[in-house]
């Protein structure tokens, strides 16, 4: 015991030595973290990169200008859809109990109504390019109010449970192995602009923005469970990557972009690389090396969307040397 009090103590002094170094390095930490031998798979509905004229295909010809739902994205964190919304359709009146959810205005024009109070409620249109984020516990309802079918990107988390008003007209069926049951839900005060960790705001949550009408890169949504983020830049040639640009990679979880303009080159672990462009939903699953770069002239966006607003990213130790020599195995891991 007293041989691991002294071992905690000499850590701690070089700990606290390390951080009075200056710059990036004093953050630095070099661990070893599992990979899978091969990389992590791809499963339906999840690929590498989904287009919307792909998505437009599995339509059928008799459901092209009514309402329908097609889901692009679905792992262990976050699930993701196209929706489309016939001419003056709208969604139940709805809430999420314990999570946010976001959402990206592709086409026509969709009037959102957010707000549990007449008071509190914030009607708006949104339109192309215009990202809307619904907090946890708030009722919310999408209109198409357009002139023509209206197209969103949405995104949930895995688990989100949606609830619905007292005054419904009628109810959709309800999961396997539950019935519905009225209860009273108590809305709580989880703020929309002040999200904070350990005191620390990390980002001024807004409930809506045009993106393309005033363009900037930061994050847009950053809550438990669901990290919205703007990445912006520009290239100034059409060349591609090194091939051996790995990027980095996130050992929990996946990670997917909406291209809301411009064009994006990517290097993703087991694929060769590809450009993705706007209207494009690319997806890395978790533990695979990816890199994105902007591509062309002009400037470029992605959305970047992943569960952990202060995630991991882990990078190679060097661009040259990615995998050193890994000390003798023996043994058990500490939880196995």
């Amino acid at each position: 015991m007293k041989f691991l009090k002294g071992s905690l103590a000499i850590a701690a002094a070089l700990a606290m030595g390390s951080l009075t170094t200056t710059g990036a390095h004093a953050q630095q930490v070099f661990t070893w973290t599992p990979k899978t031998v091969a990389p992590a798979p791809y499963k339906a509905p999840n690929k590498p990169r989904t287009t919307l004229a792909e998505v437009r295909q599995k339509i059928p010809a008799a459901k092209q200008s009514k309402t329908w739902h097609e889901q692009v994205v679905s792992d262990k964190h976050l699930q993701a859809s196209w929706v489309q919304l016939a001419l003056g359709d709208q969604s139940p009146a709805m809430f999420i109990s314990d999570t946010r959810a976001a959402f990206i205005v592709w086409e026509g024009e969709v009037e959102f109504t957010i707000g549990n109070t007449p008071a509190t409620t914030n009607t708006f249109v949104a339109t192309k390019s215009s990202m809307v984020q619904v907090p946890a516990r708030t009722r919310f309802q999408m209109k198409n109010v357009g002139a023509v079918p209206s197209l969103h990107f949405e995104v949930f988390t895995a688990d989100a449970t949606i609830t619905y008003e007292q005054e419904s007209a009628t109810l959709p069926k309800p999961q396997p192995g539950h019935s519905w049951q009225l209860t009273r839900q108590d809305p709580g005060a989880e703020a929309l602009n002040n999200y904070s960790t350990n005191g620390t705001t990390l980002v001024n949550n807004v409930q809506h923005r045009n993106y393309l009408a005033a363009p900037s890169a930061g994050a847009f949504v950053s809550a438990p469970g669901l990290f919205v983020n703007a990445i912006r830049g520009q290239a100034f040639n059409c060349n591609m990557q090194s091939p051996t640009a790995l990027g980095h990679r996130h050992l929990n979880y996946a990670e997917f972009w909406f291209i809301m303009e411009g064009q994006i080159q990517y290097n993703i672990e087991g694929l060769d690389p590809f450009v993705s462009e706007a209207g494009d939903i690319v997806y890395v699953p978790a533990g695979r090396w990816h890199s994105a770069a902007n591509y062309c002239p002009g400037f470029d966006t992605r959305i970047a969307i992943n569960p952990f607003p202060t995630g991991t990213h882990n990078w190679p130790p060097t661009a040259t040397q990615p995998n050193p020599p890994v000390p003798p195995v023996s043994g058990k891991g500490w939880l196995d």
